[in-house]
Order: structure tokens, then sequence, then C-alpha cells
């Protein structure tokens, strides 16, 4: 029996936070820092998945540092070499001025340079602080630098393949409940369509160098969400009707055409009301349906080469507009 095989995948944010740390440790070694790994540690907190990712792991990074050393050179100058007794002092002091200042994410930071000052041995203290931040910036900035400028994360795609998943969900639901009186659960189809809007919060709040064409393709891709919205919140009135309708004969030529078996006559007796109802939303579904389909397909607007024009997309309208 054969072994399965290992497939190790090294991605492009790999690479880059092997660059960033690289050159991170070569501009620290020329201004010969007093402690590099400091400048290497900065430069992968740089590395977030996305700008914001980034930025938030960088403010807590600096804001950890600032606070660290704030308590620290308090506790210095009380006394250079503090005892045990004054380094939980300081502690105790660091806890409270992050709980007061509501900065719980820098709490972990902050107690580990008060602890490293408090019980560093060598050198001078305070010099060694100041060369401390000074290293962690100079990470901090290439780490940012080399996440912006080197194909930043881009998480459109896979968007796009959850809004397929979601368009993939209507064939199937509809000939359950259309076609063989069953009742299809929506459950899959509902958490696709949440992942979707997570990954489109993440994709809006992205960084990209033409930020006109960005912000035209966040609207682009939001339409396309209101379509998968549409397209639930229909099917989920099909499946939850009893009993359902027959489709007209217009909606079963266009469920043929998703390459359902559609009957020539149904065996359940119609019923105005209900019919008019089932193929309203029927309809509704088809159209949403179709029209992502359509709109997927277009090629997305280039965010990273030179701007195109791009037009606004536009729903196919609700029923009485």
């Amino acid at each position: 029996m054969a072994r399965p095989r290992n497939h190790l995948h090294i991605g492009l944010r790999v690479f880059k936070t092997a660059l960033a740390v690289t050159i991170s440790l070569w501009i620290a070694q020329g201004m010969q820092a007093y402690s590099p790994i400091f400048a290497g540690l900065g430069a992968m907190i740089g590395m977030g998945r996305t700008l914001r990712d980034a930025l938030r792991d960088a403010r807590t990074q600096v804001v950890g540092l600032l606070l660290g050393a704030l308590v620290s050179v308090g506790l210095l100058l009380i006394d250079p070499a503090p005892p045990v007794w004054l380094t939980g002092l300081g502690m105790l002091a660091i806890m409270a001025l992050c709980s007061a200042l509501r900065l719980y994410y820098a709490l972990s930071l902050a107690s580990v340079i008060v602890l490293s000052v408090c019980v560093s041995t060598s050198g001078d203290a305070i010099a060694a602080l100041g060369f401390r931040l000074l290293d962690t910036a100079v990470g901090l900035a290439v780490g940012l630098a080399v996440n912006m400028l080197i194909r930043p994360y881009n998480n459109r795609r896979q968007i796009e393949e959850l809004l397929y998943d979601i368009a993939d969900c209507v064939p199937s639901a509809l000939e359950q409940r259309i076609l063989r009186d069953l009742y299809p659960d929506l459950s899959r189809c509902e958490k696709l369509l949440q992942t979707a809007g997570t990954e489109l919060e993440i994709y809006r709040c992205q960084y990209f160098r033409r930020r006109a064409a960005h912000a035209r393709n966040v609207a682009h891709l939001e339409g396309l969400a209101q379509l998968a919205e549409r397209i639930h919140q229909n099917l989920g009135v099909i499946a939850a009707m009893e009993p359902v309708g027959v489709p007209t004969a217009e909606n079963r030529i266009r469920l043929r055409d998703l390459g359902l078996d559609v009957p020539a006559a149904f065996s359940r007796a119609p019923s105005e009301t209900v019919d008019t109802v089932t193929n309203y939303h029927l309809e509704k579904v088809l159209d949403a349906y179709q029209y992502l389909l359509d709109l997927l397909n277009l090629p997305p607007e280039p965010e990273e080469v030179e701007e195109q024009d791009g037009t606004e997309l536009e729903l196919p309208p609700e029923e009485g507009d």
C-alpha cells in the first residue's frame, strides 16, 4: 500500500516574511544595533495577513514597548538595580496602567519589557531600552513596507469561489422543493453566505496601490453578495412554503435550463394564490442566480496595474420598483 505523500506548501507570505527579516537585520547590523533580534521580530510582526492585521499587531508592539519603557525608566530612577520587591511593584504598576487605559492587548509585551529591564545585569539599562525601541521600529517599518509594496494579500478569489458555491446550491434546492416536494437543507448556503461576508469585510479593509480601482471592485463584490443574499432569502421562502405551488411554463423552461428533469405536468392541485407566491419567489431566485453567474464571469478590474474605468453594479430591480 502506497504511503500518502506530504506536500510542503510555501506561499508568497513566507518569502515576504523572510525578505523583511533579512532586510531588517541587514539595516540593524549597518546601524550597529544593540539588539538586532528585535528588528527581526518587528519585521515578522509587520507581516500580518492583511495590512489591517499588520497595523493592529504593530500598534500592540509599539504601545507595549512604550508602556514597558515608561514603567521601567521609573523603576530604574528609583533604584538602578531594582530588587525583587520593586520589580513586583513595577509589574503591579504596568498591569494597573494597562487596565486604566484599557490597553489590555499591550499587557503581555509591556510586562516582558519591565521584567527584562529589571533582571538585566549588563550595561546601561536605560540606553539598552532606547536601542530596543529603535531596533523594533526599524523592523516594523521594513515589515509594513514589504507587506504593502510586494503583492498585498488579496482574497478576492476566495470571495468569488464562495459565491460560486452559493450559486451551486440553487439547482439542487429547487429540484428538492419544486420537483420532489422535499425540504432542502439551506444551512450550507447560509454558512457560505456568512463566510463570504467575513471575507468581504477583510477585502474592504485591504491596501492596494490603486485605491480607486479597489473601491470599484469592493462595490462590485458587495453587489454580488447582495445577489447571493437575495438567492438565500427567496430560497428560504420557497423551502418554508406548505404546500408549494406549480411553476409557470416560463419557469419550467428556466428550470430545465438548469439541467433539471421537469415533468410536463404536476400531480399537486393548482392554487392561484400559492402558485403566484411560489412563482414570484422562484423568479427572484432564478434572476439573481443568472445575474450572479454573469457578473462572476466578468474579468476583475486590476488593482496593482494602471487604473481602468469601472462601471457601477446595478442589481435587477425588485418588483414594484
